[in-house]
């Protein structure tokens, strides 16, 4: 009998152990599935920024200019909550001059213009402490008037 009374707390101290590792696990999925949302979210501003850039305006053959690329981005990236510019908002890079290299691969031998829109935002983490960290993406596409 005195071993079974030795062993009553055992059940909740596991359960407690149990519970904690659980709720941690859930609020991983949560904060890495936020995060995920976020930088997709970044991933198809930079992409629509990149597709307006490349077209030339309609009736014209001149393409849009880069003020005009970041207002679109920044109203993409508003529309989904995430604040653009500011100290704590997300930073919009358009280079409409980028001719060969990694991102803009020869073509046939010649040598297109290509733009590049990249997007970063501070992420701030909820659940955990781990402080603020910069999600970045980018996206490059050939002009069509080339």
């Amino acid at each position: 009998m005195s071993r079974r009374r030795s062993q009553r707390g055992q059940t909740l101290v596991e359960s407690a152990i149990t519970l904690w590792v659980f709720l941690i696990f859930l609020f991983a999925i949560l904060e890495f599935g936020r995060a995920f949302n976020i930088y997709q979210v970044l991933t198809n501003a930079a992409r629509e920024g990149a597709r307006l850039s490349v077209a030339p305006q309609p009736g014209t053959s001149t393409l849009p200019s880069t003020t005009t690329v970041t207002s679109m981005v920044c109203d993409f990236l508003n529309s989904a909550a995430i604040q653009c510019g500011g100290d704590d908002g997300a930073t919009v890079t358009v280079n409409q001059a980028l001719v060969g290299g990694p991102t803009c691969p020869l073509v046939n031998g010649a040598s297109p213009v290509c733009t590049e829109v990249d997007v970063s935002a501070p992420y701030q983490f909820i659940f955990f402490p781990f402080g603020t960290i910069t999600l970045q993406t980018k996206a490059a596409m050939r002009n069509e008037n080339n």
